[in-house]
């Protein structure tokens, strides 16, 4: 291994507009006449006035709602601009959200137009709802009718984009109980609850309401769903408002006989279901964390002293760890304001203790430097009530309000208190939500992340989630290491659609972590257990993409600690169902801290996409102590100031991440192109020894600025003369990354799209890793880039790398921090300094600046 050279420095970019070019925006679908639309949705328009003449005769004795409302479904084909603006011209309709549907087959009303013909291509279909009065419905279907008959006839000034609404629209309905369940899982839980645990008892909800902006109206609705509630015999355990992500929700007990009623008749049968007030009803089913059994390797006290810097950079949301266990001992800062300590015993705390061991000082197999400053916890998990060694998100508070008083009280302070931990930077949440698997979309608590992570800076690292689910494979090919592994990896990614994201592994602005089949465990694997996975592959328990909006996630992968199955029975045939192998005492898997069988300090193997993500805090925090001092030093290339730390440091860790070898063993050898490869490996394994570091054939230049609507800001990389006339391996990688406001209500969610375009041409180098549209979709962009052309250049010419960014609001004043990464890598066989020319390349650089600004 060559000497690590340091980080470098992008001069300050040059800003200007971005030049004006050809409008890239979709293409709009066509859909049927103004005549052919009256004829398929005049009947629809009625038969909403109809349901709320309904509505009113069956309220107009009630004195709580005169003037009842409807929830409204505007199903269009493709999206409208201002949409949101024109509903708010029109007295008594309130948006309240735009939601993605999938793609939609083309058919003789909807289609998209190629060559003046009609393409096979799917149709975007997008749900546009409205609550709305009679009055409202009445306006609305006024304007219909006079598009209807006069496609040309002028609309009242704010009100024209509902043409574009009434051409594109499939459909409008009224918001039903079928959507009020559809993707949350709770049907689903509801039949394998009842027929696993039996008909009794009660059953555990989270209901989100409609976010009304009027406080009297939040209320109102809050009141009337308590109680339908109370009437069913139910009971409200927990509520919550958080106007930020426009979220209101409601935790509550539902009586048995509530769920076999829609069990039986569907979701119609009962009242909570067809209440206006409601948008989803999802299962209340907290993760669970099982114990862990303890090694049989006695654990050892670390060399090193705790750290003596007092201010935390590292928070952790998770159980209660052992504060005082041989390797956390002086080392973490725990606040318990719920004071779960009273509910645990030394022997229950098994999650947060292995979650902070692994941040302290990764695998006890292979332990790495400690961290650098105490570790600040906040414990939101408490012991499970049924199963004594298992841990469980506190099942009295919905998570979401939970995560964001824990935020609250971190960075601005509870109860007349000061912040807890205003010195955090970044937050590991290694929780995942098993009620709430992703489909399209984004879940409350997902929501609040993006927005705590731009409201605050941070840097939020996120578990994918795990999935226990065997698989099935055939005895034959078990029986030999190389055909089970290609059948077990076969196996898994067949079976990706049931393994995605668990909530809130979708947030855009979060970095998601998944996991790899690795650890740094020695040993033979027993006769009664086989490795099915071969070694460094996607660990067959961690979730896998795409993200919201088909975005990369996870965006990086992390040894997870791999994961035994049981040997099947000699003589077995045919398909078998492989179940997990009890390891945590022998191995494999990460080692960690962990309670005594019978009290004490003990240590335990484990595996899990939230191991993964505590390495990867653990790495981010020491890339926060290379920004730090790089910061701080007087040297002759300034470096980006802390606000821009916790970007850059995203940049950073996802910029040591590739797919490396992973490409060909499983592109080549299953046939995958470049999208499955993404959707399987994100941007691929991070390499923990290229984190932050540089070396003689290997440059790494940082960047960081403030950017707003409409402008590009542009980065100059000198190029090496070691590439002059070469024909040898090279690699430009380039990461941008960045932390955007939100809109929670549209289904855009994220306001800043910043994006760059590589350039390959300079360098001889093609796209080789990510497919380019996804890398497009969140807040980081990373690409790949390889290359062996020989290249002509003069001294002294450089590459540049324009970001771009535009915002997608009404509000165009917002101003986005970002951080960039570029390397250039050539062959370590080159002789040449790769590092040091380009250093005298900004030097150069630096010069020139300096006469412009001298001579102007």
């Amino acid at each position: 291994m060559t000497e690590p050279r340091p980080l470098l420095a992008f001069g300050p970019p040059i800003g200007q507009p971005i030049p004006p070019g050809p409008p890239r925006f979709p293409r709009p679908p066509r859909g049927p006449s103004p005549q052919r639309q009256g004829q398929r949705l005049t009947p629809q328009f009625t038969a909403l006035q109809e349901a709320l003449a309904a509505r009113r005769a069956a309220t107009s004795a009630a004195t709580d709602e005169p003037n009842p409302e409807l929830v409204v479904v505007l199903d269009l084909a493709g999206t409208v601009d201002q949409f949101r603006r024109a509903v708010a011209g029109i007295e008594g309709l309130e948006f309240l959200i735009e939601l993605a549907e999938d793609d939609a087959e083309p058919d003789e009303d909807f289609y998209i137009e190629k060559d003046g013909a009609a393409a096979a291509t799917s149709v975007p279909e997008s749900l546009y709802v409205v609550m709305s009065n009679a009055r409202a419905v009445t306006e609305l279907v006024r304007l219909f009718e006079r598009w209807r008959t006069d496609p040309a006839a002028p609309f009242a000034r704010g009100l024209a984009p509902l043409k574009n609404a009434f051409a594109q629209l499939r459909a409008i309905r009224r918001w039903g109980p079928i959507d009020r369940v559809r993707d949350t899982g709770l049907l689903e839980a509801w039949h394998e609850d009842v027929a696993v645990v039996g008909g009794q008892g009660f059953r555990r909800v989270e209901i989100e309401l409609w976010f009304r902006a009027d406080a009297r109206r939040r209320a109102a609705a809050q009141a009337r769903v308590e109680q339908l509630i109370a009437d069913s015999r139910g009971t409200v355990i927990n509520s919550a408002v958080i106007p930020s992500i426009d979220y209101h929700g409601i935790l509550a007990d539902l009586p048995l006989g509530q769920v076999e009623a829609v069990l039986a008749r569907g979701p119609d049968a009962i009242q909570l279901l067809t209440s206006e007030s409601i948008m989803f009803v999802a299962p209340a089913q907290p993760m669970g964390t099982p114990g862990l059994e303890p090694s049989d390797l006695p654990p050892v006290a670390p060399a090193a002293d705790p750290p003596q810097e007092p201010r935390p950079r590292v928070a952790l949301l998770d159980g209660l760890p052992l504060a005082n266990h041989t390797f956390l001992a002086g080392r973490l800062v725990v606040d318990d304001p719920d004071e779960h300590a009273t509910r645990y015993t030394s022997g229950q705390q098994h999650h947060g203790t292995a979650m902070a061991s692994l941040i302290c000082h990764g695998d006890l197999s292979s332990p790495g430097p400690v961290l650098s400053t105490r570790l600040y916890v906040r414990p939101v998990m408490e012991p499970h009530p049924y199963y004594e060694d298992h841990e469980t998100i506190a099942r009295g508070d919905l998570l979401v309000d939970l995560v964001h008083r824990s935020f609250h009280r971190m960075f601005d302070g509870d109860g007349g208190h000061r912040p807890a931990a205003p010195s955090v930077r970044i937050i590991n949440l290694s929780i995942g939500d098993p009620a709430r698997v992703f489909a399209r979309r984004i879940s409350p608590l997902a929501k609040l992340l993006d927005w705590l992570a731009h409201r605050y800076n941070l840097l939020i690292l996120v578990s994918a989630g795990n999935h226990s689910e065997p698989p099935t494979v055939s005895a034959e090919e078990i029986g030999d290491p190389s055909t089970a592994h290609h059948a077990m990896t076969t196996a898994v990614l067949d079976d990706a659609r049931h393994r995605r994201l668990l909530s809130p592994a979708e947030a855009v602005n979060v970095l998601t972590v998944g996991a790899v089949h690795d650890d740094a465990t020695d040993g033979p694997v027993p006769d009664t257990a086989i490795d099915a996975v071969e070694v460094g592959l996607p660990a067959p328990y961690s979730a896998t993409g795409f993200g919201y909006r088909r975005s990369v996630k996870p965006e990086v992968l992390l040894p997870g600690g791999r994961r035994l199955f049981q040997r099947p029975p000699p003589g077995t045939e045919g398909a078998v169902t492989l179940f997990a192998a009890q390891q945590a005492a022998m191995g494999p898997g990460l080692l960690v801290a962990a309670p005594g069988a019978y009290g004490g300090d003990a240590t335990a193997y484990s595996s899990g996409t939230s191991n993964a993500t505590a390495l990867a805090t653990r790495a981010a925090n020491q890339i926060f102590d290379v920004l730090s001092d790089l910061t701080a030093a007087v040297g002759e290339f300034p470096f980006p100031d802390a606000q821009y730390h916790p970007v850059l440091a995203k940049a950073l860790l996802v910029h040591a991440a590739s797919w490396g070898d992973l490409q060909q063993r499983l592109g080549d050898s299953l046939g995958l192109g470049r999208r499955e490869l993404t959707q399987a490996l994100g941007y691929g394994r991070v390499d923990l020894d290229r984190v932050a570091t540089a070396a003689r054939t290997r440059v790494v230049m940082l960047g960081a600025s403030t950017i707003g609507d409409k402008q590009r800001q542009q980065f100059s990389l000198p190029l090496p003369a070691a590439l002059m006339t070469t024909a040898e391996w090279r690699r430009l990688t380039v990461t941008l990354a960045w932390l955007s406001p939100i809109n929670p209500r549209s289904q855009a969610h994220r306001v800043a799209r910043l994006r760059f375009e590589p350039p390959t041409g300079p360098l001889g180098v093609t796209r080789s890793e990510a497919d380019s549209n996804a890398a497009r979709k969140g807040t980081v962009q990373h690409e790949v880039l390889d290359g062996r052309k020989a290249l002509a250049f003069t001294a002294g010419d450089a590459v540049t790398v324009n970001v771009d960014c535009r915002i997608d609001s009404d509000q165009h004043d917002v101003w986005i921090r970002y951080g960039l990464v570029a390397s250039i890598e050539m062959a370590s066989t080159i002789r040449a300094d790769v590092h040091a020319q380009v250093r005298d390349g900004l030097r150069v650089q630096a010069r020139s600046r300096q006469q412009v600004a001298a001579r102007s």
